[in-house]
């Protein structure tokens, strides 16, 4: 009964015991897992090498500056490249090959860390028993790669020889065709691309590929045959009633030859060579060509039309070198026309239709006189401002279209406003005659105004409110082509009277303005200027000046529809510009000389008509605007 009962209670201890060993064993297991996790706790684990270079237990910056060194010692080793019996260095500058030992680096890091926690125990379980070998990448720099294997290349490769005629002591010989070498650079940049980016330095065979002879014979009988009578007598070249011969010596010259499959027998066929004769041909070219003609354009002042345009013509080197090889294989009748071509000229007669150009859209013509120098000015600048074609949404710049006003480009001195109510002769005084002229002629052809200013001065024989300044640097005069085909821009001036027509496609646009009353008036005021060199008390107005005053034009264009174009406002304002009197300070009576009145009539960046009186003593110089 007693070993019974020893026995049941054995039984019935078993379990605790078992758990107890797995609690054990647990514990066991998580004091490993503890251990192992400290002992790597940022650093690559035991049993993962790089390269086969050992990292493991260290740190990733500890690991990159041990890969580094490695790095850095074999680069210094170079990469022997041989061809029969030669051999060339090349380094990994040479290369600029750059080793990825960051990547390398976090990837051995990962080799623990990249799982899951069950899955990255097990790596490391792994680990303890067997090596994890992770790889060091790098890329080579492929330019700097083909420049370095291309000079190798230049000592290796041989151009293959065609298959071709020579001329010797006067003699035609046939020379065979031979080929030739070329080291095969995408092979051995592949090559060396598996060998650069790793740490081991070798020794590689340079590949090499034949290179075949782009012309080749098998039978030249024929050919030389050929070359003989190609060369047996001077060809004549003519155009026209001009004539140019080429001798037998420069035939030979411009001999050259390519092979042809008869019967399947490569054969060596001569010809004359376009490229062997392109400096002959330059020579000639102006002999033979006509310059073509632009198409262009006339008017009547009521519409315009096309003049059509006319074709040139020129050499055509490759037809020619055809024909005059045609013909050096006859033995007579060695005269030939040389080959041209049509050329078409920069505006043909299509492009020109095509451009719309045959209404009139506009016509504005203003007159006024002034001085010769005046007259002379305004007939040039029309010129310069003339002859426009304006495409589709392109925009005229006068100042930039007349140019500068110099006196190389034909301009002269006439009278210009050069400050509130100042005027002085300059290069160019009056042109504002033709900007004025051209402003009212786009104003009434309804196009686009982009930019437009009045003069400083009033001046009454421009139209009230519609006058356009320019000056360079400063206000300018611009239009924009706001219609859907090009417009042209015609002016005539005989210095006196000066018309714009503007011709186009019409898309019957209407035109309506008012022009407002003078308003927002500045009375004129008054400048007194002591002048110590007159009479103590006599008075000169020196300045009439101008009363301040503004008026407003409203222009509406309108389609046949009704549609509303362009609704503008142009306001003009005219400044206050006080008149300036000159009063006397001198102490003593003085005898004057006899003065002079001069009356300036006003006229824009231009001058006007003058008149000069001779008065007593007293008399006042006057200028007006």
């Amino acid at each position: 009964m007693i070993e019974t009962r020893v026995a049941r209670n054995s039984r019935k201890h078993t379990p605790f015991y078992i758990l107890i060993g797995l609690g054990a064993i647990v514990a066991i297991v998580v004091l490993a897992i503890l251990v192992d996790s400290v002992l790597y706790y940022n650093k690559i684990h035991a049993g993962v090498t790089v390269a086969g270079q050992q990292v493991s237990r260290l740190t990733p910056d500890e690991a990159a500056a041990r890969l580094n060194g490695v790095v850095d010692d074999m680069q210094k080793d170079s990469i022997t490249l041989t061809y029969e019996g030669k051999s060339w260095e090349v380094f990994a500058d040479d290369l600029g090959v750059a080793m990825d030992v960051e990547g390398a680096v976090a990837a051995a890091m990962d080799v623990s860390r990249a799982g899951n926690i069950f899955s990255d125990l097990g790596k490391r379980l792994k680990l303890y028993f067997t090596d994890v070998d992770v790889p060091l990448t790098g890329k080579m720099d492929d330019a700097k790669t083909n420049a370095t294997l291309a000079k190798i290349a230049t000592e290796i490769d041989v151009a293959p020889v065609n298959a071709a005629l020579s001329m010797e002591n006067g003699q035609i010989k046939a020379v065979q065709d031979q080929p030739g070498r070329a080291v095969d650079i995408d092979t051995l940049r592949e090559q060396v691309r598996g060998v650069a980016t790793t740490l081991h330095s070798t020794e590689l065979a340079i590949p090499v590929k034949v290179v075949e002879a782009a012309v080749k014979a098998d039978d030249t009988a024929e050919a030389l045959a050929q070359a003989e009578t190609m060369i047996s007598a001077p060809i004549v070249l003519t155009s026209g009633d001009k004539k140019w011969t080429l001798s037998t010596q420069q035939i030979a010259s411009y001999m050259g030859f390519t092979s042809k499959d008869v019967n399947g027998v490569s054969t060596l066929v001569p010809q004359l060579d376009a490229a062997k004769m392109e400096a002959f041909f330059t020579s000639i070219a102006d002999e033979v060509a006509t310059k073509p003609v632009n198409a262009t354009f006339k008017s009547d002042g009521k519409k315009a039309w096309v003049v059509p345009g006319v074709p040139g013509k020129a050499i055509d080197p490759a037809a020619t070198a055809v024909v005059v090889s045609e013909t050096s294989l006859k033995a007579t009748g060695r005269t030939v026309e040389v080959a041209v071509k049509t050329t078409d000229p920069d505006r043909t007669t299509e492009e020109a239709e095509a451009m719309g150009v045959k209404d009139l859209l506009a016509t504005y013509s203003d007159s006024y006189g002034g001085t010769a120098n005046r007259q002379h000015n305004v007939r040039i600048t029309t010129e310069y401002a003339s002859n426009v074609f304006l495409a589709p949404g392109e925009v005229y710049n006068f100042d930039k279209q007349i140019g500068p006003r110099t006196a190389a480009r034909g301009y002269k001195t006439a009278p210009g406003i050069v400050g509130p109510g100042k005027l002085e002769d300059v290069y160019g005084g009056g042109i504002c005659e033709v900007s004025t002229a051209l402003f009212n002629a786009v104003f009434f052809a309804g196009l686009e105004v982009v930019e437009r200013k009045n003069h400083s001065i009033y001046i009454d024989h421009y139209p009230k409110g519609r006058d356009a300044t320019v000056s360079a640097g400063g206000p300018n005069l611009r239009f924009k082509n706001d219609t859907g085909h090009y417009i042209w821009i015609r002016g005539s001036s005989d210095g006196v009277t000066t018309t714009f027509n503007i011709y186009g496609t019409s898309e019957g646009r209407k035109v309506s303005y008012t022009t407002s009353d003078f308003y927002n008036f500045v009375s004129r005021t008054t400048v007194t200027i002591p002048n110590p060199s007159l009479p103590a008390g006599q008075k000169v107005v020196k300045t009439n000046g101008q009363q301040g005053k503004q008026c407003k034009v409203v222009r509406t264009v309108k389609l046949p529809d009704g549609t509303v174009v362009h609704k503008d406002t142009f306001i003009s304002t005219w400044p206050m510009v006080p008149q300036q009197v000159e009063v006397g300070t001198a102490s003593t009576t003085t005898t004057t000389k006899p003065s002079t009145t001069t009356t300036t009539g006003g006229n824009g960046n231009g001058g006007g008509s003058s008149t000069t009186t001779t008065t007593t003593p007293s008399t006042t110089n006057v200028t007006n605007w």
